[in-house]
């Protein structure tokens, strides 16, 4: 820092000076030629120093300060990002400072609400190519499942349906891939021969054996959950974009259900089983059996790029549901179901 101590006693603004160290030699160096020959990492990392150094400064000051953090944590691992959430947290507790904290990052963003923002302090924005659209408190940040989901299975068709996929998760996990409830289930995210035949009391005793008995049931047992699927796709068709999870992960099992239907039908071999990963190895048949096809495997191939990581969500999967816009899905739910 040049003037240092001028700079201490408030009388001028700080200036740093720059130097490289190379074999033994340090050599000065001016802040362009150094920004020159950074990688961007490298420029980011400066950046952030940068600002600490100001932060320091106005805190030595007890300067009434607004800070506005755009993505400062963006492409850093999680030690730097956890370490400058940390220090984020800190700064907010110094009574000059307000901060507005604005991130892409749904980890980061559920972070800091965690640490220290707080519920009441986050809001998510979404946006389509006119602007923002809804600018509203969040759901579920930390559990969509436990805090959101389940409390509504018995009485809202979406959240019930987007539940399925962590049912089948925790069934997985506690007791097997040869459970019964987990064959069921499969057949509610793949094509299977039990799938137009599962209905919603079905659904109810899946839980009841999973979470324990409840006076609770659904008010249509004999309703297919197929026809409730579908019906439910077909409302989230006239539902604006929004921060929605369960519409994203109905419309990513509904196309995906479509999907298989369709190649099964083409291909029209009864033998025809998959034990796993039964979308893209019925798309390698498909392929083999239609290469002329171009259209509908281009929307094929999308499906397998787009529904994965809307379907499976939990804990660990938040980010990609959050940055797949609706607008993609609801396109894709419409080319698929059209396929003849």
């Amino acid at each position: 820092m040049k003037d240092r101590e001028a700079v201490v006693v408030g009388s001028v603004l700080p200036s740093l000076t720059y130097s490289v160290v190379d074999r033994g030699e340090e050599i000065p160096v001016e802040r362009k030629d150094l920004l020159d020959n950074l990688c961007q990492g490298e420029k980011k990392a400066l950046y952030i120093l940068d600002i600490l150094f100001d932060v320091e400064v106005r805190k030595s000051q007890a300067a009434e300060t607004i800070f506005i953090v755009d993505d400062i944590a963006d492409s850093f691992d999680y030690k730097n990002k956890y370490a400058i959430i940390q220090y984020l947290m800190d700064i907010s507790r110094n009574p000059p400072f307000k901060m507005i904290l604005l991130t892409h990052n749904f980890d980061f963003y559920r972070t800091v609400c965690g640490r220290f923002v707080g519920h009441d302090g986050c809001l998510m924005a979404t946006r389509d190519d006119n602007g923002i659209i809804t600018i509203e408190k969040p759901e579920g940040i930390k559990n969509v499942f436990i805090n959101v989901w389940k409390k509504c299975f018995f009485n809202d068709a979406r959240r019930r349906l987007a539940s399925i996929a962590f049912v089948r998760n925790l069934i997985e996990y506690t007791r097997s891939c040869d459970d019964n409830d987990y064959k069921t289930l499969t057949g509610l995210l793949h094509q299977k021969p039990n799938t137009l035949h599962i209905k919603q009391r079905d659904l109810d005793g899946i839980y009841t054996r999973l979470f324990g008995p409840t006076a609770e049931a659904w008010a249509q047992p004999d309703e297919l959950v197929i026809d409730s699927l579908f019906n439910e796709a077909n409302g989230c068709l006239a539902i604006p974009s929004g921060v929605r999870f369960e519409n994203k992960v109905v419309l990513s099992v509904a196309i995906r259900l479509a999907a298989e239907k369709f190649m099964f039908d083409k291909l029209n071999d009864p033998a025809l089983s998959f034990d796993d990963q039964q979308t893209s190895k019925l798309f390698e048949y498909y392929k083999k059996a239609f290469p002329a096809k171009s259209n509908e495997i281009r929307i094929i191939d999308s499906v397998l790029l787009m529904t994965p990581e809307n379907i499976h969500l939990n804990a660990f999967m938040y980010e990609p549901i959050v940055d797949m816009a609706d607008d993609h899905l609801k396109k894709l739910y419409r080319d698929v179901t059209a396929l003849v």
